[in-house]
């Protein structure tokens, strides 16, 4: 008994390990929203995706109790599978039907009206259970159960999107913890070897920040990537390092140390090399482009050419230092390096 609970022992350390500092290992840093709709909006080949608000959402997948339709949600996997893109499903807790049955207070999103007319928490945790366990199930990988033809499986699953925001979640701090603690130890269990994505906070604004430590302490034993978001004003206001190294402060104060990835970034009327290059030297892994139609300030066809040569320079790269405010160091597996000016 004593053998096998050590080796199961040294097992969860290795795979601790191996979540904690290889999970970009082999994959590109970099990637883009989605939205299937618009072909401007479909992401690069060989890079990361984050379909937004994208296809995993309750309201969209089981319309009826017991009714599911996996049409749009296959699409986005296909699609992912024919272009070798890598998945980041955010899953939207939200049912027009269930949350009837409570009686919930309608809301408005951004997203108008393909998405829930409901933002609450689930009235019934048992009926939001069986929709994740057949979402799970469906892009595990496992052979049993699967999308007919799935080759690629759904791996990252970010649970809700910036919470702190009413437009996204009208409930408690409470609530969310709640719903994001249920839904991790649920996909967990059946599936090994899913990674958790906390819901992107909404920047690092004095009330942002006071959400996060509020909540992050009741989390952070569920999820195994911190996630931040950088949206500029609607004038372009923006922050240099994308809020990475607040973010990073943030998460450093709640006793935290876990990779940071900014999945969703508009560069407003900051620099694009010297917002990319600091985010990356404070500590982000990955970035998420927003993409070239996404609501908001656009960025000029200058910065974008100069962003998809950055990415053609760099990507893939191991580490990165800065050796002065203009220059930094980009290191790659194979020992090579690379000096990038901005």
């Amino acid at each position: 008994m004593l053998i096998l609970d050590m080796k199961k022992f040294f097992l969860t350390v290795i795979l601790a390990f191996l979540i904690s500092t290889n999970l970009v290992l082999g994959e590109s840093r970099f990637g883009e929203l989605t939205e299937m709709r618009d072909e401007r909006m479909r992401g690069q080949d060989n890079q990361w995706v984050r379909p937004h608000p994208g296809p995993f959402v309750w309201n969209k997948i089981e319309k009826d109790q017991g009714n599911f339709s996996w049409k749009e949600a296959d699409e986005y996997v296909v699609y992912a599978q024919d272009h070798n893109q890598t998945i980041i499903a955010t899953i939207w807790p939200y049912a027009n039907w269930e949350q009837k049955t409570c009686k919930r207070k309608k809301a408005r999103s951004p997203f108008g009206k393909r998405f829930s007319k409901y933002l609450s928490k689930p009235c019934s945790m048992e009926n939001y259970k069986n929709f994740l366990l057949a979402l799970v199930d469906r892009y595990d990988g496992n052979g049993n159960n699967d999308m007919p033809g799935l080759t690629k499986p759904i791996i990252y699953w970010e649970i809700m999107n910036e919470p702190e925001f009413k437009m996204f979640f009208k409930g408690t701090k409470e609530d969310f913890v709640e719903i994001f603690n249920f839904s991790s130890k649920l996909i967990k269990s059946n599936q090994k070897d899913a990674v958790i994505v906390m819901a992107g906070a909404a920047g690092m604004f004095p009330e942002n920040k006071k959400y996060w430590n509020s909540v992050l302490p009741e989390i952070k034993d569920n999820f195994d990537i911190a996630n931040i978001h950088h949206i500029s004003t609607p004038e372009g206001g923006c922050d240099k390092e994308f809020w990475v190294d607040e973010f990073a402060t943030l998460l450093k104060n709640n006793n935290i140390n876990k990779p940071i990835w900014l999945t969703e970034a508009m560069t407003g009327k900051c620099k694009v090399l010297s917002s990319y290059i600091n985010a990356f030297a404070n500590g982000a892994e990955i970035i998420i482009d927003v993409g070239v139609n996404a609501p908001g300030m656009k960025m000029s066809k200058k910065k974008r050419e100069k962003l998809n040569k950055f990415i053609n320079d760099v990507d893939g790269f191991k580490s990165v230092k800065l050796i002065n405010k203009k220059k930094a160091e980009f290191l790659f597996n194979d020992g090579s390096a690379k000096i990038i000016e901005f």
